[in-house]
């Protein structure tokens, strides 16, 4: 059953409020797609918006401050509509527990440190807790799904824009470390592949000029990922890839298995066509001769530093706002920090002890129960696009945690947007906004909703009274 309160259809409302609801609509579309994709470190891109930061000064990031122009539009939207209401989530349940677990250490960092103190985490893991909110608040309706899915589609063409444009004109000295540094933005452009991977697949008519689209884009997307140098999104791309031999389905691996090897070929291509020598020193160099590549050699000195930490601090974990502890010197000829850690899933555990990786684990399994249960129950081609979207973009997450700062760099965001997405993919399959009860493993073999059967004395109480 569908939990989400009644809301009034735009076409029963009166001619103005209607044109009001529909104009703020689009704005909100607008600046949420805006939000997936705004935001650098590496400077030089006419594509970035940096204009809106000299006209708003705040200590906020671009990507930050355009989630909070959003946040403003919709709270003026809600005004408009005279609605009031508050979403709920298949996901709050850990996300709030990830959200308390942070927030709890860094008043334990503050308390230690005798001082109040605005900490970095408010620009990265803390803002997984408030994107998450916002983004759900704007995407209530199961057709919103399209919209994001779009939306989605063309951040990642400007992603490839942003990093073209910095590899031809910027003169920043950080280009030479790739020509884009956020790990949300790795992930739009890996991101980009993999949809034109899927997309290939996809058999309706709905949104064929889609898929003509991502696939002439494709080339530029690649080039983008290939002068970003970000060595932890071309393997996820490789995992993505060949777990997708899996999640297609049979019919489609034969197709896929051809476009898998033109990949392998392409990219080869890119490579000594664009860069190569500076990409097989940051890629190939980086993973082989880690002690010749400095971003690859503080990874394999940090991680045993974390270890440590974790094991000096299982129950709380180093508290936020205090540096973790070297019990391996870190070498003085590369950028480091002792803040955080290259592997999300040692973030949690090092920052918030057993909270808040309980949490982290609890939202990595609600996601994934709640990908199964979609795929058993699509029916369309828009939904298999849709949900082999959603999957591999949770590949692609998963695989980049084991190297990078996937709470980091504007990923709160991106991250929201995907579970945004999942969670109204649910209600358009099953009606639900929460698959607690659902029986995943009869789900997917009968595909249909099954739940999990009453405990005996559960009946026993009822049948009692």
């Amino acid at each position: 059953m569908n939990d989400y309160p009644i809301i009034e259809a735009p076409e029963m409302m009166e001619p103005a409020k209607r044109r009001a609801f529909f104009s703020m609509r689009y704005t909100l579309y607008f600046f949420s797609w805006l939000c997936m994709w705004q935001g650098w470190h590496v400077s030089g891109s006419i594509f970035q918006l940096n204009f809106v930061a000299t006209l708003l000064p705040s200590p906020l990031y671009l990507h930050e401050l355009f989630l909070a122009i959003t946040l403003a539009l919709l709270l003026v939207e809600r005004v408009i509509n005279g609605d009031l209401t508050f979403s709920r989530s298949y996901f709050s349940g850990p996300i709030l527990l990830m959200g308390f677990a942070l927030v709890f250490s860094w008043i334990r960092g503050m308390i230690i440190r005798q001082e109040f103190t605005y900490v970095y985490e408010a620009h990265e893991s803390i803002l997984i807790v408030i994107s998450f909110y916002i983004i759900l608040n704007i995407f209530r309706s199961k057709e919103e799904r399209k919209v994001l899915l779009i939306l989605f589609f063309f951040a990642t063409i400007m992603k490839a824009a942003d990093s073209t444009w910095i590899k031809f004109f910027s003169t920043s000295e950080e280009k030479g470390w790739g020509t884009v540094l956020f790990w949300r933005d790795g992930f739009l452009l890996c991101m980009g592949i993999v949809i034109a991977l899927i997309i290939t697949q996809y058999r309706g008519k709905q949104l064929k000029w889609l898929r003509t689209t991502m696939l002439w884009f494709s080339p530029f997307i690649m080039y983008g990922l290939i002068v970003s140098y970000r060595r932890t999104f071309f393997i996820a791309l490789f995992v993505s890839a060949v777990t997708m031999f899996i999640t297609i389905g049979k019919g489609r691996r034969k197709k896929h298995a051809w476009i898998f090897v033109a990949l392998l070929i392409g990219t080869v291509i890119f490579v000594f066509a664009t860069d190569p020598v500076g990409i097989i020193a940051r890629t190939v160099g980086g993973i082989f001769q880690p002690q010749e590549e400095g971003s690859s050699y503080i990874r394999l000195m940090e991680y045993p530093n974390i270890l440590q930490n974790i094991y000096h601090n299982p129950i709380f974990g180093v508290p936020i706002g205090t540096q973790w502890f070297q019990y391996y010197k870190m070498p003085i000829f590369a950028n480091y920090t002792t803040l955080g850690c290259h592997n999300t899933y040692l973030y949690w555990p090092l920052r918030t002890g057993i909270i808040g990786t309980i949490g982290f684990l609890w939202i990595l399994l609600r996601i994934w129960k709640s990908l199964i249960v979609n795929i058993a129950l699509q029916k369309t081609e828009e939904d298999f696009l849709m949900n082999q979207l959603l999957i591999h973009s949770i590949i692609v997450y998963n695989t980049a945690s084991f190297f990078g700062l996937m709470y980091a760099d504007a990923m709160g965001i991106m991250t929201s947007f995907i579970l945004v997405m999942i969670q109204l993919q649910m209600i358009h399959e099953s009606d639900m906004i929460s698959y607690r009860d659902v029986n995943i493993w009869q789900t997917w073999r009968r595909k249909e909703i099954i739940y999990r059967k009453s405990y005996p004395l559960i009946h026993n109480i009822n049948i009692v009274s």
